[in-house]
């Protein structure tokens, strides 16, 4: 009888993976990831082990691993936390179409959200949102009501994707804060999270720079009453009281 972990794999840094992920990936017979893991998980693992698949091959990985899961013990990577904005409703679905019996556990990873806070501070001490600006997931509509509420009820924001081809999606959401928001609010931008060109930069909403931002660019939009500390190494943070 197999069984298939779908594993959260963090910023894809060895370091930030939890133990209970690593215990996982050495005991399994074969690891699914995309080739962008493939080298860090190749330093760390049994190389004969690991299947690389393209990037861009989200559902030929799921099912590959799923099938190969019928009689092995099989774990399958994914970016972040895979129940945000990740593969598991995908291997979820694709269970239900191929081997509905398949032994399935889902392994949490630190999700941007929680690795680019800690970068910038304590800005997410309280109620925050977190909104995606993908294409893939930016339903006009929708997308714009949910970025107005957020913003009227002085929620923490952390936008996920914010990068596209014209930034768009972006440029609108800044356009929409800066309606209910004062152009002084906060702003955390991480950049590359646990990689060598890593960045943490803080700027305000007016000055935030829509050309700095690429595909691995989390943004932080502070509440009206998140600040810069008064500490040597400056941090963003939100008053708990």
């Amino acid at each position: 009888m197999g069984k298939l972990y779908v594993v959260g794999a963090g910023s894809c840094n060895y370091e930030d993976f939890t133990i209970k992920a690593d215990q996982i990936l050495k005991k399994c017979d074969y690891i699914y990831c995309d080739e962008k893991m493939y080298p860090m998980l190749t330093e760390h693992y049994d190389k004969s082990k690991i299947i690389q698949n393209a990037y861009n091959a989200t559902r030929d990985r799921c099912t590959n691993a799923i099938e190969m899961a019928k009689d092995k013990i099989v774990s399958i990577l994914g970016s972040g936390d895979t129940g945000i904005y990740g593969i598991s409703s995908i291997i979820i679905e694709l269970c239900e179409e191929i081997n509905p019996n398949l032994d399935l556990e889902f392994i949490p990873g630190i999700t941007f959200a929680l690795s680019g806070s800690s970068l910038l501070g304590a800005p997410l001490t309280k109620d925050f949102a977190v909104i995606t600006l993908s294409d893939h997931f930016f339903e006009q509509e929708e997308s714009i009501n949910r970025i107005i509420a957020a913003a009227q009820n002085n929620f923490e924001i952390v936008f996920y994707s914010p990068k596209n081809s014209t930034y768009k999606n972006l440029l609108l959401a800044k356009e929409l804060l800066l309606k209910y928001r004062s152009p002084n609010t906060l702003v955390g931008i991480t950049k590359h999270i646990s990689e060598l060109n890593q960045e943490v930069i803080m700027t305000s909403l007016e000055e935030l720079d829509i050309h700095m931002i690429d595909s691995y660019t989390t943004i932080f939009i502070g509440r009206n009453d998140t600040r810069i500390s008064n500490t040597r190494i400056k941090k963003m943070t939100t008053p708990l009281y």
